[in-house]
Formats: structure tokens, C-alpha cells, sequence
């Protein structure tokens, strides 16, 4: 009989549909209560540019707009999910996704991490790569 480890397995199945379902609800939550915050302010400012946002304080608004248009297929993330190398969300699992914007007209790449119930901005912009590239 083959011995294996299951708790390997499972961290290699990670994450399922619930979990990436759980956590889109968590990021919707916390951007309706405002718990938002910047994993690495210095690198937003360029983001915010070539997504032609001027206030820091709109993106919070347009990413409330993105979030509900991913569905779970979108995740783009690790297997499990990669942990974060960020000062502010060190070692917590970053969310990835990637998706034909409806809002922006363009296919899009979002990742963020859910810390203590707020939400961290840890990257938007115009995706690299397509869907089907994944």
C-alpha cells in the first residue's frame, strides 16, 4: 500500500472554489466598510497613473466596481496561494486574478490580500497576459 501525506495534498489543491469564493466576499466587505489600505504605497503611484486615476481615494471606488465582476475561474493566483513578501502583509496569502474588465474595456490583473478583515492593494493593472494564457 502507497503511504502518502494528505496534508500535502491538500496544500497542493489549494485553494478550492470555497476558499477563493470566501475570500472575494472578504475583499467585498471590507471595501463596503472602508477597511482598505496599501501594501506598498510607493509602488500604487505608478499603477494609478497608467490607470489615469489622480486621487488615491478613487481607486478604492473603482476596485469595489472590479471585485464584483470576478468570478471564480478568474483566479490567476498560486496553488496554494503565494505569500506575501510585503512589510504590512507579510506571510499572508496573496489573491491574484485576471479577467476581460467590462468596466475598463480591457483585460485586467488585480491582486490583493486580506489581512485582519481590511483590505490590501497589492496590484491592479492591464494584464500581461490573456485568460486563455493562464
Amino acid at each position: 500500500m502507497l503511504k502518502y501525506d494528505t496534508r500535502v495534498i491538500k496544500t497542493v489543491n489549494r485553494p478550492s472554489a470555497k476558499e477563493i469564493d470566501k475570500r472575494l466576499k472578504e475583499a467585498k466587505d471590507a471595501l463596503r466598510n472602508r477597511r482598505t489600505l496599501f501594501a506598498n504605497p510607493s509602488k500604487v503611484v505608478g499603477e494609478l497613473a497608467r490607470l489615469e486615476i489622480d486621487d488615491s481615494d478613487d481607486v478604492w471606488e473603482l476596485i469595489s466596481l472590479l471585485i464584483d465582476e470576478l468570478q471564480l475561474c478568474d483566479y490567476a493566483g498560486g496553488h496554494p496561494p503565494q505569500k506575501s513578501y510585503e512589510t504590512s502583509i507579510a506571510d499572508c496569502e496573496l489573491w491574484a486574478f485576471t479577467w476581460m474588465s467590462s468596466v475598463l474595456k480591457k483585460q485586467m490583473y488585480l491582486k490583493f490580500s486580506i489581512k485582519e478583515r481590511t483590505f490590501y492593494y497589492v496590484s491592479l493593472h492591464e494584464s500581461k497576459f490573456s485568460k486563455n494564457d493562464r
